[in-house]
């Protein structure tokens, strides 16, 4: 593999010591600055803790799916190809998150499906089916939806990132004008919980461990990510709210993921809102004093040391 970034020498493919490892930060370099930051974020963080630390683009590694021995390389997997992550597990490479954690996280109705597995607390939620092209959703199936979670009710994208592809519906009409100009999409109907509109909680956690938290607030909209405007501030979650994040975490099978929680009437954030296993870091970092990329090369040293 060749450098993209970074300092260090091309290593052998012999067994390697753990301090000798060679780390792979692989972003999506070509979706704008934002995410070439994100990779450098991490590639000087990892930087503290391993000699050799390499960033390249998920793209340049399209051509590279045969015929490569990656069973030395640690690769810290910042995109959500899932099916590349994939491929470089199948090469051998050790992959965080690993390519299942980022299927589930990625797909919000596999994140609730694991997440009520494991019996944490989310809002109320009813995966709505998919359809075929020119098929339209039928009728009783959005009202059994709306009787299930209540209204105002919110709409959710199966897949989607920084807030967006999620929808209030107030009214019934709300709802069957959101379904049906997302037709093609596979959707969910949520519950919505009040107590925490406009605010939330962002946790991350690594190796099983909460490092930081922010809290989040928007005063115009329902959705706090700061993506959409929100603003955050340090926050020092409770044991409960530790507890629940770090089984979140576990839930999905996440090495490194920020969580979301809302806010209960009794202003506890006790209900997981979403996992993240490619959550953008820099703000938290910056919000909560913590170095989250350090803190995770530290974290991958322990876990490789165990």
């Amino acid at each position: 593999m060749e450098m993209r970034s970074g300092s260090g020498d091309r290593l052998s493919q012999s067994p390697m010591r753990t301090e000798d490892r060679e780390v792979v930060v692989v972003a999506n370099l070509g979706l704008g600055e934002k995410f070439f930051d994100h990779g450098i974020l991490y590639q000087r963080g990892l930087s503290k803790t391993f000699e050799h630390v390499e960033l390249v683009s998920t793209e340049y590694l399209l051509s590279r799916v045969t015929h490569v021995d990656r069973r030395h390389e640690l690769i810290l997997f910042l995109d959500k190809d899932v099916a590349v992550a994939e491929v470089l597990e199948l090469q051998g490479a050790t992959v965080i998150n690993s390519s299942l954690s980022i299927a589930i996280c990625d797909d919000k109705r596999r994140t609730y499906a694991h997440l009520a597995a494991a019996g944490l607390r989310i809002p109320k939620t009813v995966m709505m089916p998919p359809l075929y092209p020119k098929q339209k959703i039928a009728t009783h199936l959005v009202l059994s939806a709306v009787a299930e979670v209540g209204l105002p009710l919110v709409i959710k994208e199966a897949n989607g990132s920084f807030g967006a592809q999620v929808y209030l519906a107030q009214t019934v009409d709300d709802v069957f004008a959101i379904v049906d100009a997302l037709a093609d999409r596979q959707l969910l109907v949520q519950e919505f919980i009040a107590s925490s509109r406009g605010r939330d909680l962002r946790l991350q956690v690594v190796n099983g461990r909460c490092i930081a938290a922010i809290a989040r607030q928007h005063p115009d909209d329902f959705r706090a990510n700061l993506s959409a405007g929100g603003v955050g501030a340090p926050y020092k979650p409770s044991a409960a709210e530790c507890a629940l994040a770090e089984a979140s975490a576990a839930a999905v099978g996440g090495f490194n993921v920020g969580v979301d929680l809302l806010f209960d009437d009794a202003n506890e954030g006790s209900i997981v809102c979403e996992v993240n296993s490619n959550a953008h870091i820099w703000r938290l970092s910056a919000i909560s004093g913590v170095d989250v990329p350090y803190h995770v090369g530290l974290a991958l040293r322990q876990w490789l040391c165990a």
